[in-house]
C-alpha cells in the first residue's frame, strides 16, 4: 500500500511523488536512530519494499556500537528489513586531507550508494527536516549565497548510478516530530556531539535557532516555505540557461553573452565551468568579453577562459594528455581516449551525459557511402577531406574557425578505410546522399 495508517505531521511529503516515481518502486531509510530518523522510518515503514540501512562510522566508540544495537532493535519492532554498513571515518579523513565530519558524510553516501545499486534500490531517503533546512539557509546566508544557495536543501537530488536522495520531511519542523514520537511511544538515541557547540552548524542549532523561535515560533516551517519557492526560481532560472546552452553551444558568441540578463549569464557560467565560479570570476569573465581583446584570456583556478573568433572557450587548466587512439563505432556508446572521448551511434545520449563532456557534435551519415568499419582517432598532422569537390586541410577548415586552436588540435575525427569521413561541427565527406546514421561525438 502506498500510505500507511498512521497520521504524518503536516509539512510530510510522499517520497514517490517527491521523486516523481510510481507507488511500490524499492526504498530505504537512512537510518541513524536519531528522533527524525525514527519517525521517517516509523511514518514509512508500511510502505512496500523498504529497507533501514544504519552506517557506523567508527567515531564515537561505545556510543556509536550504542546505536548501531538500537537501530537493529527499532527495525525488529517496526518490522523493517535492517542493514547495517560500516566506514573507518578517522582513516579516511586522515587519508583525504578533510575534517573527520567531511569523510563521514562523503563515505557514508558512498557505502549507501553502493549498497542501493547492489540491490536495485533508487530511492534514499533521509529525515532532514524543517529546522536542519533553516540551518542550511542561514549558513549559505552568511557565506552571501545567491538564489541557489538559499534554496538550501533539495527535497530530491540525484545521487548517482541511478540513485536519489528523497527528504519527504523537509516542510516539517523537528517541534512536531518529537510530538510524533510522543504520540507514538517510539524512543530514539541522542548523539552526543549534536550538543556541542563545536562547529556552526551547531551553533545555529543551539544558540540561534531558539532566539529565533521566540521572535517567530513558526520560523523553520516558514524558512521551509521560502526555500521551496527560491528552489522552483532557481529551477526556472536554470532552465532559461541551459535553454541558451542548447541554443549556441558550448562556445557560445559573446554577442549573445553580453546581451543576457545578470543572473542567466551566471547560470551559463556554472555550465560551462568545472566548478562553480565565485562573484568575482564571474565579473572577471564579463569584463573579458568586454575588453575586445583578439584571443584574451583569462586564469581562473580550474579553468582558462578565452574570447576567439567572437566566441567564448571555456577549456581545462591543463590539455587532456591524449595518447594515440582508435575507437571502432558499432551501434551504442563506444567510448576511449581515458574516457574523454565518446560516439553515441544511433542512440541519444541523456542530458546529464551531454553535461558531461565540454563538446558535443551530431553527425549525420550515409552508411552505404562509408567504407569498412568507422572510427574515431585523434587529429594528425596531413588530415585532409573532400568537401565540395575539393580535398581541404582539416586544420584550416572555415567551418570550424570558431574554435580555439586548442579545441580544433584534440578533437576527434571519423574515419573508415577512404579517410576523414566527418569532422565535428565541420564537414562531412562529399558523397553522403541518405544521411540516416547518426553519431554525437562528445569530448573534453
Amino acid at each position: 500500500m502506498r500510505k500507511n495508517e498512521l497520521q504524518a505531521p503536516a509539512g510530510f511529503r510522499d517520497p514517490y511523488d517527491l521523486a516523481g516515481m510510481a507507488p511500490g518502486t524499492p526504498l530505504a531509510v537512512a537510518f541513524s536512530g536519531g528522533a527524525d530518523s525514527v519517525a521517517l522510518l516509523s511514518l514509512v515503514r508500511k510502505y512496500p519494499n523498504l529497507l533501514a540501512i544504519h552506517v557506523h562510522h567508527n567515531i564515537r566508540g561505545a556510543e556509536a556500537d550504542r546505536d548501531a544495537d538500537f537501530c537493529r532493535r527499532m527495525a525488529a519492532a517496526l518490522e523493517v528489513p535492517y542493514l547495517q554498513l560500516s566506514v573507518d571515518a578517522p582513516a579516511l579523513a586522515k587519508a583525504r586531507g578533510v575534517s573527520l565530519e567531511t569523510a563521514a558524510r562523503d563515505a557514508r553516501y558512498e557505502v549507501l550508494t553502493v549498497a542501493l545499486r547492489e540491490r536495485g534500490i533508487p530511492l534514499l531517503l533521509t529525515a532532514h527536516h524543517a529546522d536542519d533546512q533553516l540551518e542550511t539557509m542561514l549558513q549559505h546566508l552568511l557565506r552571501g549565497a545567491g538564489t541557489r544557495g538559499l534554496a538550501g536543501i533539495p527535497a530530491c537530488r540525484p545521487l548517482g548510478d541511478g540513485v536519489f536522495v528523497v527528504r519527504p520531511l523537509l516542510g516539517v519542523p523537528k517541534s512536531a516530530l518529537l510530538q510524533y514520537l510522543a504520540d507514538e511511544g517510539l524512543d530514539f538515541v541522542t548523539d552526543s556531539t549534536n550538543e556541542e557547540p563545536c562547529c556552526q552548524r551547531n551553533v545555529l542549532r543551539l544558540s540561534v535557532l531558539p532566539l529565533l523561535a521566540e521572535l517567530q515560533p513558526d520560523a523553520a516551517t516558514a524558512a521551509a516555505r521560502c526555500a521551496r519557492a527560491l528552489a522552483e526560481d532557481e529551477c526556472y532560472l536554470d532552465g532559461l540557461a541551459a535553454a541558451f546552452l542548447e541554443k549556441e553551444g558550448r562556445t557560445p558568441t559573446t554577442a549573445a553573452l553580453t546581451a543576457l540578463p545578470a543572473p542567466i549569464f551566471a547560470r551559463v557560467m556554472r555550465r560551462l565551468l568545472p566548478s562553480v565560479p565565485s562573484a568575482q570570476h564571474i565579473a572577471d569573465i564579463r569584463a573579458l568579453l568586454q575588453s575586445e581583446k583578439p584571443n584574451a584570456t583569462l586564469s581562473l583556478p580550474d579553468a582558462r577562459v578565452r574570447c576567439t573568433g567572437g566566441r567564448l572557450h571555456c577549456l581545462p587548466k591543463q590539455e587532456p594528455e591524449y595518447t594515440p587512439y582508435r575507437i571502432p563505432l558499432h551501434k551504442g556508446i563506444c567510448t576511449g581516449a581515458g574516457g574523454h572521448v565518446v560516439a553515441f551511434v544511433d542512440c541519444v545520449p541523456t542530458a546529464e551525459e551531454r553535461a558531461s563532456y565540454a563538446y558535443v557534435a551530431t553527425l549525420s551519415l550515409d552508411p552505404a557511402a562509408i567504407c569498412g568499419t568507422p572510427y574515431l582517432r585523434e587529429r594528425r598532422a596531413g588530415d585532409r577531406i573532400l568537401s565540395r569537390g575539393m580535398h581541404k586541410a582539416v586544420r584550416r577548415l572555415a567551418e570550424i574557425s570558431h574554435l580555439s586552436p586548442e579545441v580544433r588540435a584534440r578533437m576527434p575525427l571519423l574515419l573508415d578505410d577512404d579517410g576523414v569521413v566527418a569532422v565535428p561541427f565541420g564537414p562531412t565527406r562529399d558523397g553522403m546522399q541518405q544521411k540516416t546514421l547518426t553519431v554525437t561525438v562528445c569530448f573534453q
